[in-house]
């Protein structure tokens, strides 16, 4: 398949920019110049795209820097390049880092959910939907992550764990009459499953080497940077033993 020339990938992400820039909720138009000089940029650097969807890659926001002192701030509005969770997930897989990573599956109440060893210490998953749902409560979700050598690990979030990351979701400080992320309790009182998806990706690539990044872009920041640790095994398995052992159904995807 041929691929986009540059001229025309530079014409997309100029569009997407300007949309970018026109949007009044983003405050862009008060950025420094160079700022957004820089952001843009970033598009090619990374190679990463800023079209606006549920998977977008990267995007651009404003943030208010101290140009000044500690003692006489000077604040100033500047723009930056954020990479997203799916936008971090192609560059771990242009790295080398992962090999493809399925599409998490979400789990509800009355599916078969258990992570087990076999008699070699190798985890799987032990996973069947209750067809017809019993439930539309979501318990947890999900990923199995394909790595080079033929292996293949996996990481969950289950309620405790979305529970934990919705109160770290809190803004901190003088702001203490918001509440969490209206996402967790979107669905029906519960978690959106789209987001969980997401959530369920960010904490599977922290198990992973962090990426050192060229330029000045950022990966987007989780709530819990710092308080995230869930104890999970590390143990992987190979291609051939996880079709031999773990029951599932769903679709291997790249994002």
């Amino acid at each position: 398949m041929q691929q986009p020339d540059a001229e025309s990938i530079y014409e997309k992400e100029l569009i997407y920019f300007r949309k970018f820039l026109a949007d009044p909720a983003r405050k862009l138009k008060d950025c420094t110049k160079i700022s957004l000089f820089s952001s843009f940029i970033e598009i090619a650097i990374q190679n990463l795209s800023i079209q606006d969807g549920s998977k977008s890659e990267a995007y651009l926001e404003s943030r208010a820097m101290n140009m000044g002192t500690a003692e006489n701030k000077k604040w100033v509005s500047t723009a930056r390049f954020v990479i997203t969770t799916y936008g971090e997930l192609n560059l771990r897989i242009r790295a080398g880092q992962i090999i493809r990573m399925s599409n998490p599956i979400v789990i509800y109440e009355g599916d078969t959910f258990q992570p087990r060893t076999n008699d070699r210490g190798i985890l799987f998953i032990d996973y069947a939907p209750k067809i017809p749902r019993q439930s539309t409560k979501i318990i947890g979700a999900w990923v199995a992550i394909h790595l080079p050598g033929g292996m293949v690990d996996f990481k969950w979030l289950l309620e405790d764990d979305i529970e934990r990351l919705m109160k770290y979701s809190i803004p901190k400080g003088t702001n203490s009459d918001k509440g969490p992320n209206a996402l967790y309790k979107s669905a029906s009182g519960g978690i959106d499953p789209g987001f969980l998806e997401t959530k369920t990706i960010k904490h599977a690539m922290r198990a992973y080497t962090k990426l050192r990044l060229a330029g000045t872009a950022v990966i987007e920041n989780e709530e819990i940077e710092e308080e995230e640790n869930f104890a999970q095994p590390a143990n992987t398995k190979t291609e051939e033993q996880i079709s031999q052992s773990v029951v599932i159904n769903q679709k291997e995807e790249i994002f």
